[in-house]
């Protein structure tokens, strides 16, 4: 399956065909953006090639068919990519565009480095015409991991933003006997009384050791990201108060995150502020969802998650897992049709300056913002017990794969 796409690449010129052509429908016709003009060139076969600007890594095709008022008409064609346009690969096999539309229809195909892109025609249900409105060739970013925090540096510099916690000393450790990948892995503690002080010398809510990343390429309205990281639950874990949050996806609203995992004594939710929080609460999706009903204490959990930011209902958020001594990862969790991001048209509710973002929902004007990455452990306060966990390889790139690569085996 292709990359989530991230651009067009012009299509630089349609360069030839055989067969006849009928006058006026010539190959400029289909990259000019107007449904109203076609390019048709008659004969089964008939091939039109299109050379890009350069190399280019593609993974999709769209065309728009001609069907002269005909809406059952279907054409039959295939579609071959290739570097040199001598040397050819046919990505997908002699098939039938779909009836009763003339909109463009997607052809998605494994991801391929080309420069030509050749259509081949055998005719439509009517006669021996291949006609087509538009086409556009469509390019994958490359597998790419844009971020990657897994110790290697032997210490927590990964992490650009530091720690948040009481004592970086006394609560974090880079540790060799309990690692995932590579050499190192963090090793995160929390204690009662372990509270953030800020600047103006206060402390923050719950009692918290976590790593975070703030002054990078933050997530944002239609985002699409996937994020890898491992984490182990030692024998003796025990439940911490009120919440046990080791990955969260935070924004500059006065409510709670968005988006957190919180590990309570032996299951793995995922907790859920998104939505419309004109109102501080509740937002309008304030729930959860649990998504492991075992912890596997003293062994690994891998996870890889993807989360497509949106502040309406077309976010999507799904999670991969597998245990230390699995090879394959298993899909445990899809949510589609979801708010990821928070909504409001109170700009209260956005007390930072310099966060907002303007965005208009069922046509009212308002605003959401961006987020930033919190990773660790961060706890409600006025517990008893300590709690020790172990992380380690987390990432974010702009695929499965490219994440999936970071595990090595």
């Amino acid at each position: 399956m292709p990359n989530p796409f991230r651009q067009n690449p012009a299509a630089a010129q349609a360069t030839e065909h055989n067969g006849q052509r009928r006058p006026g429908n010539g190959l400029s016709n289909l990259l000019d953006g107007q449904y109203g003009t076609r390019w048709s060139g008659e004969g089964n076969p008939t091939t039109l090639t299109v050379k890009l600007d350069s190399m280019t890594v593609i993974g999709e095709v769209k065309i728009a068919f001609h069907t002269n008022g005909h809406a059952t008409r279907t054409s039959s064609f295939e579609i071959a990519v290739s570097r040199d346009g001598a040397n050819w690969m046919t990505v997908v096999e002699k098939r039938n565009s779909e009836p009763m539309t003339t909109a463009l229809q997607s052809f998605p195909f494994t991801k391929t480095c080309a420069r030509y892109v050749r259509i081949t025609g055998f005719g439509n249900t009517a006669s021996a015409w291949n006609s087509y409105t538009e086409l556009e060739v469509w390019g994958c970013v490359p597998d790419k991991v844009e971020l990657h925090c897994n110790y290697e540096t032997g210490d927590g510099s990964q992490w650009a933003n530091g720690f948040i916690c009481k004592s970086v000393d006394t609560q974090f450790t880079v540790v060799t006997d309990t690692v995932r990948e590579g050499r190192y892995a963090g090793r995160f503690m929390v204690r009662p009384g372990d509270k953030f002080m800020k600047r103006d010398s206060t402390l923050t809510s719950g009692e918290r050791l976590e790593a975070t990343l703030w002054n990078y390429a933050r997530e944002t309205e239609s985002d699409d990201y996937y994020y890898g990281w491992s984490t182990l639950f030692p024998t003796d874990w025990t439940e911490p108060r009120r919440y046990g949050i080791i990955m969260q996806w935070h924004s500059h609203f006065n409510v709670p995150p968005p988006l957190a995992f919180d590990a309570r004594a032996d299951v793995l939710r995922i907790n859920y502020n998104t939505g419309d929080c004109t109102n501080y609460w509740p937002p309008e999706h304030e729930d959860f969802d649990t998504i492991l009903h075992n912890l596997n204490k003293g062994k690994w959990n891998d996870f890889i998650v993807h989360v497509k930011f949106k502040p309406d209902n077309t976010g999507i958020v799904e999670v991969w897992h597998r245990v230390e001594g699995n090879g394959t990862f298993n899909k445990i969790y899809s949510r589609p049709n979801m708010a990821t991001l928070q909504w409001t048209s109170n700009i209260e509710r956005i007390p930072e300056t310099g966060y907002a973002i303007p965005y208009s929902r069922n046509g009212v004007n308002g605003w959401t913002s961006g987020l930033y990455i919190q990773h660790g452990l961060y706890r409600g306060d006025g517990g008893t017990n300590t709690n020790v966990l172990y992380h380690d390889n987390w990432s974010r790139g702009n695929s499965f794969n490219a994440v999936r690569n970071t595990f090595s085996n």
